[in-house]
This record gives structure tokens, C-alpha cells and sequence, in this order.
């Protein structure tokens, strides 16, 4: 062995040597493969690694498609091309010759409003049928054969950006799928884009995680400002709503029953720092947040809200609706009832361990803007974009990316979001309720799971403890059908 390669090679002899291999071929840092548990019991378990298929779903920016050549684009694990037809709109097709099963995205549209594929020159229009197979003539009986038709997946593209159909089944109309202020005249939508490479599942139920702001977030931007570190904290989780079986909603509650008040005096202030005995210590382990952190308390009050919680002005549609929380297929309507900005956090499967992050950012207006607004929010928007979208969500997946779905779990009160969604997705998606109406086999329905019973117990236990919460209605509004 020359010395270039002994000292090229992978060694674990030397001392420290096996720290490389700690973790065996998986390196230290690497995402775990992801997998549900084997318990049919658990609502994970159903959850479908590659996502549901009977929705409409964000796919890539008109802008990207081409006449001269198809794009094409993985998601929910099945490969999809999208060219031009000859009116200049997107189509898609299954990324597949029915000819001899050749990718048509390595082929070209040498005529326009056609992809024809690079093996034998099979050519297709936007509906998927074979019009041309160039090797063999006008005369090819291929053209217009039954077995010819490529696989075609509907299509509508809305400010910019294609959205696909992915199911087997008839479309819905795209209002159905798609959030409400893409269709509003005069909105901008900025959309921006991230490569997650983990399950879609671990990107979901993160944003659905109601308290990991005072531990994941406590160092961005957005909460460094915040003296309570985002939401309070609180042995409570937050109560839900289903919201016509398509929704999931989560409110702090109110009266003896508001979650968030757990630690606060009867003056209405909650410290900053609280002591927990089994470590003997304190957290936050230092106090030089509150160096600045009162301005923003200030300004909070000036605007009537509590310190440390600044929100945006509300729209007039209420706040439990079916387009505020987590919706089907997949997607984290966040920002609240947000008036002049929504973003939809949407995690599009690609593999089973990797997500696609697309945001829907739109700014709201009710009639156009002007050119100097268009001109500062466009200036603006890049600062705004990694403000919202990376300092503060990749922190997320610097966590959730470690989570070993697969293994067994003990919830709490606070986890209350989590497996209300589980339950929302289990039971009311697309794809389980039309294979009940198409009488095919389906899992049958669970009244409640173990990971219910958990969050449910510890609502009870902490009530038990504390004579300010009402535990009879910590348990009615645990999780309501709205």
C-alpha cells in the first residue's frame, strides 16, 4: 500500500480514530432512515411515508419551464416532466415512455406544444397522446395506439406558480386544495424554496410543535426580541379544533382553562427565568436578553398586546376557520389570522427521506399596489424572506431531522397539536375517505390511542396539581369538532 492511500484511506487505529465511525456507516450528523412503527395501533403507522396523493400540490415556478425541452421535478416519489402545450400552458406528464420506458425528460419539444422522447422519437401532446413516432414515419401505427398514451397529470398554474394534481382520482376543483389569497386579484406571491432531507411527516409535525420556541428558537432573530422566548412556557398544551375535517386549529384557551397562564402571578408577569430542582439551576441560564427585550414589551402594550407576544393586525374572518392552522394534505397555514401577509409552510415529498419546502409568501392587498410599495416590499423581500423563512425555520430542521419516527414515544399535555393532526390526517384525508366511499378496504377507525391517552392524562395530572385550571374543561376543549 503506497503512502498516499494508507494515509488517504479510512483509519480507525489511530487514537480518537473511531469517533468517524461512531455512529457505523451512517455519519454522526446524518439524518436516521426513516420509518413508522410497527404498531397498526399507532396513527403513525398510517401515515403515508411518500404523502397523500389525492390533492393538488405547489410544483416549480412557471418561469422554469421551457418550449425548447420538458423540466422535470420528483415529488411524492413519482417523476413528472412539464413542457408547453401550444397555448403556452404547463402540462405534465408521468416522466415515461409507454414505448420502452425511457425518461421523456431527457428528451426535447422539437416542435412546439410536443415532448417528443430521445430513444425512438415517440412524440407526445399535453393529454399524453402518442401523435408522432418519428423513427418509423407518418405512417408509425404506434400514433394514437391504446398503449401509447402517456400518463397525464392535470394541471393549473396560479401567479407564477404550477400546481399538480398527483391522485388517481378526479381532481377537486384547485379552491378546494389550494390557499384562498392565491385566487385574490391583487396579491404578490413571493414564493422561496428549501431542500429538507428528511420525511415530510418530521417537517409537518415540527411546525405543529407549539412549545420548542424557549429551546429550538431561542437565538433567532424574530424571537430574541421576545422575553418569553415566543409562547410562554407551560405544562399544558394548547386546545384544538378540527375544523370540518380538514383542519387542525389550536388556541391557548381561556379563563380556567388558558394554557399559557400557567406561570404567570397575580399581577400578570411571568419570569423570565424559572428554576427547576432537578438540576438545580436555572433557564434561561443567563439574563442578557432583558437588556432590550423591555422596548418591545413597551411597544407591545402600546399596541394593546400582552408583552412578549407582538402579533400582526387580524383579517375580519375569524380566527377558527378551515385556512388558520395545519390543513390537508400538508401544509402550516402560519403567521395567524394574519390580514396583510400570509405564508403557507407546504412540505412536498420527494423521497422518504427527502422533503421539499416550498413557502407560499403573499402579500395581501385589496386593491394594486403602488410602484413605490411594489418597488420597497421587492427591495425588502430578500431580508424578509431569510428573516421568516431560514434564520428562523431552519432551526427547525437542525432538530426535527433527528427524530427516530419509528421508535416508541411518551407524550405530554403539550403535545396536544401533534396528535390531534395525526388524527385529522389517519382518519379525514382524501385518500382514506374515497376508499371508503369506493367500499375498498380501509384501516379501521381508532377512538383513541395511546399517545392521546398520554396527552390526555397529563392535562389531568397538571390540573390535579394547580386549583387555577378547571380540569373537566381542560378536558372538553382538549379537542372539538368545529
Amino acid at each position: 500500500m503506497g503512502l498516499a492511500k494508507l494515509f488517504t484511506r479510512q483509519l480507525s487505529g489511530y487514537p480518537g480514530g473511531y469517533k468517524k465511525m461512531r455512529r457505523g456507516f451512517q455519519g454522526f450528523n446524518e439524518t436516521p432512515p426513516f420509518a413508522v412503527p410497527d404498531d397498526d395501533q399507532d396513527r403513525r403507522s398510517r401515515i403515508p411515508p411518500l404523502g397523500y396523493r389525492e390533492y393538488w400540490y405547489p410544483a416549480l415556478p412557471e418561469k422554469d419551464v421551457k418550449k425548447s425541452e420538458p423540466s422535470m421535478l420528483r415529488m411524492l416519489g413519482t417523476d413528472v416532466i412539464f413542457f408547453r402545450d401550444k397555448e403556452g400552458k404547463v402540462q405534465a406528464l408521468l416522466d415515461w415512455c409507454p414505448h420502452r420506458s425511457v425518461y421523456l425528460s431527457m428528451g426535447k419539444c422539437y416542435f412546439e406544444g410536443f415532448v417528443t422522447c430521445p430513444y425512438h422519437g415517440a412524440t407526445f401532446d399535453g393529454d399524453g397522446n402518442c401523435v408522432a413516432f418519428l423513427t418509423e414515419g407518418p405512417d408509425s401505427k404506434m400514433t394514437g395506439a391504446p398503449g401509447m398514451k402517456a400518463r397525464k397529470f392535470p394541471t393549473v398554474t396560479l401567479k407564477g406558480l404550477v400546481f399538480v394534481w398527483m391522485g388517481d382520482g378526479e381532481p377537486v376543483a384547485p379552491e378546494e386544495d389550494i390557499p384562498p389569497e392565491m385566487f385574490e386579484d391583487h396579491n404578490i406571491l413571493r414564493p422561496s424554496y428549501c431542500m429538507f432531507d428528511c420525511n415530510w411527516v418530521l417537517v409537518l409535525e415540527n411546525t405543529m410543535d407549539a412549545h420548542n420556541a424557549f429551546m429550538v428558537h431561542r437565538n433567532a432573530l424574530r424571537i430574541l426580541g421576545s422575553r418569553l422566548g415566543g409562547r410562554p412556557r407551560t405544562p399544558l398544551g394548547y386546545r384544538v379544533n378540527i375544523v370540518n375535517d380538514k383542519n387542525v386549529h389550536y388556541r391557548p384557551g381561556s379563563g380556567k382553562s388558558s394554557v399559557e397562564n400557567f406561570y404567570y402571578d397575580d399581577n400578570g408577569n411571568i419570569p423570565y427565568q424559572m428554576y427547576y430542582p432537578g438540576v438545580d439551576g436555572v433557564w434561561p441560564l443567563h439574563k442578557w436578553r432583558l437588556l432590550w427585550t423591555w422596548f418591545f414589551d413597551k411597544k407591545a402594550k402600546r399596541r394593546g398586546q400582552t408583552p412578549g407576544r407582538q402579533r400582526p393586525v387580524s383579517a375580519d374572518t375569524p380566527d377558527v376557520n378551515e385556512w388558520n392552522g395545519t390543513r390537508l394534505p400538508g401544509m402550516s397555514r402560519t403567521g395567524g389570522n394574519n390580514r396583510d401577509f400570509r405564508s403557507t409552510r407546504w412540505p412536498v415529498p420527494v423521497e422518504e427521506n427527502l422533503t421539499r419546502m416550498v413557502y407560499l409568501n403573499v402579500e395581501r392587498y385589496s386593491k394594486p399596489p403602488s410602484v413605490l410599495r411594489r418597488v420597497v416590499k421587492g427591495a425588502t423581500w430578500p431580508y424578509r424572506n431569510w428573516f421568516l423563512n431560514f434564520n428562523f425555520r431552519n432551526q427547525d430542521y437542525d432538530a426535527e431531522k433527528y427524530v427516530q419516527y419509528g421508535m416508541p414515544e411518551y407524550l405530554s399535555s403539550t403535545d396536544s397539536v401533534v396528535v390531534a393532526m395525526r388524527r385529522l390526517f389517519v382518519e379525514h384525508a382524501r385518500d382514506v375517505t374515497r376508499r371508503r366511499e369506493r367500499e375498498e378496504e380501509a384501516p379501521e377507525s381508532m377512538e383513541e390511542t395511546l399517545a392521546e391517552q398520554q396527552v390526555r392524562q397529563g392535562d389531568q395530572l397538571v390540573a390535579q396539581a394547580s386549583e387555577a385550571f378547571d380540569a373537566q374543561r381542560l378536558e372538553e376543549e382538549l379537542l372539538r369538532r368545529v
